[in-house]
């Protein structure tokens, strides 16, 4: 359902469009696509590369996940891609009841939000400089801090996980996937070993920058949040990944 196109294709097309990250499984990229792969969503796809100038004169941003639906504003942030996405899909990525839907979206808020687990694993990899100098130093601006929550937002993760688990539900969204699902799978890809089978297309020097987070974060997962990542990318998002 993602059909990856060159951008002039996803120019000319009026339905949906993303842009995501081509060069690295970055979680909000992937997590981006993952959305529209278990909402059952055709989408066109493009992928950016290191000079992304005609990215931002087509859309007027400089940051990927975008999407694009038709005439209206691109949406970039990971809530309102979220709602979107859940907003074509009823019923399938959010619950309806108003109090879980708030409560599922303040758990992603957690792993995608600023302080958030993908910000904290992104700051690991700036701070030990593992993307290339100019690369590494835009970067450094936009992703600060947040480290001292990972433990604490995983073991919740964790919690949530055995409490569903409890109910007799497969998911930590309940006993369906939902985007939740989505966000903690997409968002432990770059605290494990991205070898060449879990993703050939990453780079050699940006395999290694993602080898930093997990060097800081991965003894915290638990086992339970590692078997459901496993399962979620096997059976719903696509292994390995593909950038």
């Amino acid at each position: 359902m993602i059909e990856y196109v060159e951008l002039a294709d996803a120019q000319a097309a009026t339905g949906i469009r993303i842009v995501v990250a081509g060069l690295v499984p970055s979680p909000w990229s992937e997590a981006t696509k993952g959305l529209f792969k278990v909402a059952g969503i055709p989408v066109k796809c493009v992928r950016t590369q290191r000079n992304h100038a005609d990215i931002v004169a087509w859309t007027g941003i400089d940051n990927v996940p975008i999407v694009l639906n038709g005439d209206e504003p691109p949406r970039t942030s990971w809530a309102a891609i979220t709602g979107f996405v859940a907003r074509l899909a009823p019923g399938v990525l959010l619950p309806d009841d108003p109090r879980q839907r708030a409560q599922h979206m303040g758990l992603i808020e957690m792993i995608a939000g600023e302080d958030g687990l993908g910000w904290s694993a992104r700051a690991a990899m700036i701070s030990a400089n593992g993307f290339p100098a100019p690369v590494n130093a835009r970067l450094a601006t936009r992703y600060v801090g947040g480290s001292d929550r990972v433990a604490r937002q995983l073991a919740i993760l964790g919690e949530r996980l055995a409490e569903q688990q409890e109910l007799g539900h497969a998911f930590l969204a309940g006993p369906t996937i939902g985007a939740l699902d989505v966000y903690a799978a997409t968002f432990l890809s770059p605290l494990t070993d991205l070898d060449e089978t879990a993703c050939p297309r990453l780079l050699p020097p940006l395999r290694a920058a993602f080898g930093m987070a997990a060097k800081a974060f991965a003894h915290h997962v638990p086992d339970a949040l590692w078997a459901h990542r496993t399962r979620i990318m096997n059976d719903y998002l696509g292994w390995p990944i593909e950038i």
